[in-house]
């Protein structure tokens, strides 16, 4: 038991995701994104998003040094996901900008750019099978 002296144990960190654990992450997405991307339906089951997130996280683990879990690799592609968004939406402000300077955003790195890609193919697309009611 702990006294109040002593300090709380900390909890160990993992190790940072390497460039080449991104780069399987993203492009193991890719590959499966028609089950990630899709809405639950008949078609696509919660056992198979769970298939495809496990089969990334083996393509992810191919290339790494360190056994990640299918939560990590997941919850990793969310959240770096939201960091190149953010990213994205400033340096679209800066370039929205009047008046002369120099912007101050940062460029995307060749990872960031990777999953900007995949961004963009999301908003693009958008809901499958929902149409645009202006063509109907």
């Amino acid at each position: 038991m702990a006294t109040a002296t002593e300090p709380p144990a900390k909890r160990s960190r993992r190790v940072n995701f390497s460039d080449e654990e991104m780069m399987a992450m993203i492009l193991g997405w890719q590959d499966r994104q028609d089950v990630l991307r899709e809405r639950f339906s008949q078609n696509i089951t919660a056992e198979r998003k769970k298939k495809a997130w496990e089969d990334v996280t083996t393509e992810v683990n191919s290339v790494s040094r360190i056994l990640r879990g299918t939560e990590e690799v997941k919850k990793k592609f969310v959240d770096f996901k939201s960091v190149v968004k953010k990213k994205m939406s400033i340096m679209r402000q800066e370039q929205e900008k009047t008046g002369g300077g120099t912007s101050e955003a940062k460029a995307l790195t060749h990872i960031e750019e990777a999953m900007a890609q995949v961004i963009k193919e999301i908003q693009v697309s958008g809901i499958p099978g929902l149409q645009d009611p202006g063509s109907m």
